[in-house]
């Protein structure tokens, strides 16, 4: 099954009633992977994962998620899937996705200087690693700010996409890969949704540029909902105007509508997405923050009950958080802390190592620091299984979002006989009262939805 027969199959689930948004889940620790895989056989749905070319990298050292590469992620999944009894021919029918998430120039850090040529050819050097692992999935992302020393603008955006996509099938054809899906889109994943009259302007200029060089259609397109995040809440809001129409253009070009930035969003916000026809959305920085906390919560247990001998995890991870220094993309406006200023500041700190403390969790010292936490709680008999505790807690945080999204089951329904074969222009009329909910947090836009009328896809 490809991307491109899970998006008809969606659609085909919504004309037969059952509406459903897929969970993209961007794999931030060993326990992001291991949850979803077993909640997947557990309660049957897709599993998706999104990988970004900081968390699994073909550089040196990897990215900073186990010092991943490409390869070692996907030989991980497989090891976890082999170890519950899948990929053998008496295994439960099972769906699993393995993409590259913002694979475009200047995503990374170090790269965001780089000149067009140097990052076009780091891009490349990561599609290629992508695709000798197997990867299934590819969002070719163009829209970080180049340095001022390049000029961008759309339509340089659409015609280095398609260079991208093009230069990714030749490989794939040379390695004799099966065919892989397609992600585009031209707007930043966060921020201000854009007008219904230009969203389909760009997929229009888009695809005509894929269609004349004859490579596949693609999958998805990435849409703004209005979603940002920062710190621990998404502070852009639900834009329910633009989420009600952009799917609409997305599906007249028999595209997949893709979300990013669905972390923080209150449940009945998240209940909305289907019936939105939001086919699929990213979630991962509020997961990996579960983890933080839970980690941090059995830290200070350990160290109530055994003083200077525990882990001292929360120092230990704090530091290393600051000597990354990775916390600035995450603040709110009006927040402007320093590494110098943060030790002094108890509340803002703590705060910072939540939103930060993936990006540590595979340092050698913070290692080191839960080894010795998981260690102390099972000899002082304080906790038997803390490594369940915390996927557990991880486990939770994932299932509010496949409860929202009405995911359970939904595998088994996929991979029917004749999910191939789907219809691209029935329209469904869905009608779902939400009068009770018109003080939703996160709720934005001019017309509150007390009843839905929208195609379904």
């Amino acid at each position: 099954i490809s991307l491109v027969d899970l998006v008809r199959a969606t659609r085909r689930l919504a004309e037969e009633g059952d509406r459903i948004t897929q969970l993209g889940i961007c794999p931030m620790s060993e326990e992001l992977i291991r949850a979803p895989i077993e909640l997947a056989l557990e309660y049957d749905f897709p599993v998706l994962f999104v990988a970004s070319r900081n968390q699994v990298s073909e550089d040196e050292g990897g990215g900073y998620v186990m010092g991943f590469t490409p390869q070692t992620f996907v030989q991980k999944i497989l090891d976890v899937e082999d170890s519950i009894g899948l990929n053998s021919d008496s295994s439960p029918d099972y769906i699993r996705f393995v993409g590259v998430d913002h694979c475009g120039p200047w995503y990374k850090e170090r790269e965001k200087e780089l000149g067009e040529e140097e990052a076009i050819e780091s891009v490349k050097h990561t599609l290629i690693a992508c695709l000798k692992a197997g990867y299934s999935g590819f969002h070719i992302d163009c829209s970080f700010k180049p340095p001022l020393s390049v000029e961008m603008n759309e339509e340089r955006m659409i015609k280095l996409t398609v260079d991208l996509i093009k230069f990714t099938e030749r490989k794939r054809i040379a390695l004799k890969n099966q065919p892989v899906s397609y992600e585009i889109g031209t707007e930043e994943t966060a921020g201000k949704s854009v007008s219904v009259e230009h969203f389909n302007s760009s997929i229009k200029s888009m695809l005509s540029e894929i269609r004349k060089r004859e490579l596949p259609e693609p999958a998805f397109v990435v849409g703004r909902t209005g979603a940002e995040i920062r710190m621990l809440e998404n502070v852009g809001g639900f834009d329910y105007t633009a989420t009600s129409s952009l799917p609409e253009v997305a599906r007249k070009f028999h595209l997949g509508f893709k979300e990013h930035n669905a972390d923080y969003l209150s449940n009945p916000i998240l209940s909305l997405h289907p019936y939105c026809g939001i086919t699929a959305a990213n979630v991962g920085p509020s997961f990996a923050a579960e983890q933080t906390k839970a980690l941090l919560s059995l830290a200070a247990m350990e160290e109530k009950k055994i003083g200077k001998d525990s882990s001292n995890l929360y120092q230990v991870m704090s530091e290393a958080v600051l000597e990354k220094a990775l916390f600035h993309k995450w603040l709110r406006k009006e927040d402007e802390w320093t590494v110098d200023e943060l030790p002094a500041m108890p509340a803002e700190l703590r705060a910072v190592t939540v939103v930060c403390g993936h990006y540590v969790y595979y340092d050698e010292k913070v290692r080191e620091a839960i080894g010795k936490l998981y260690s102390n709680l099972k000899k002082n008999e304080l906790l038997e299984n803390p490594e369940a505790y915390v996927t557990k807690t991880v486990k939770k945080a994932i299932m509010r979002y496949v409860d929202a999204f009405n995911l359970r089951g939904s595998a088994s329904k996929i991979i029917k006989p004749g999910f191939g074969n789907l219809p691209h222009n029935r329209l469904i009329t869905l009608e779902n009262s939400f009068a009770s909910k018109r003080t939703l947090k996160h709720w934005k836009g001019k017309h509150p939805p007390p009843m839905l009328r929208k195609e379904a896809l």
